[in-house]
């Protein structure tokens, strides 16, 4: 047996080699760590406007009332989740004080991807989980969205 071993060894080593080779091709999953708690109490706070941007949709959505805004807050999730890379982003928040964007969120909803990557200049700074209450009211949103558009 151990002969037998021996005499395969040479496609065994080339095997573990090619596998080892795919390893290392594959984009590690990207770890960011969870939005402030200061970000967020500014947000919460001081932000006066609020616009959700979707991709591949016919609808944007905005809003300028403070309990909506605070509401549309308690989505984001204290968990941190760990990004999928084939996930696709569906859609931008941009979230304004007195006109300025203090940050955007990337909204990534599927399946396999609930969570959103906030930003700064287009640099990925932090990323959290969305909520139970987040999902259901962007499934509601897209609900709606689809009634209208018939």
């Amino acid at each position: 047996m151990l002969i037998l071993s021996a005499c395969n060894s040479p496609s065994t080593t080339s095997q573990k080699t090619e596998t080892t080779t795919t390893t290392a091709a594959a984009a590690p999953a990207e770890n960011l760590p969870s939005v402030p708690v200061a970000v967020m109490q500014k947000l919460f706070d001081k932000c006066d406007y609020v616009d959700y941007l979707f991709y591949e949709s016919n609808f944007s959505m905005s809003m300028n009332n403070q309990a909506s805004i605070r509401s549309t807050l308690t989505h984001v999730s204290e968990k941190v989740p760990v990004l999928n890379t084939p996930c696709k982003s569906m859609g931008r928040i941009f979230y304004e004080i007195n006109g300025e964007t203090e940050i955007e969120a990337e909204i990534y909803f599927s399946n396999e991807c609930q969570y959103f990557v906030f930003m700064k200049d287009n640099k990925r700074l932090y990323a959290n989980n969305i909520t139970a209450d987040g999902v259901a009211h962007f499934n509601n949103i897209f609900k709606q969205a689809s009634q209208m558009s018939k």
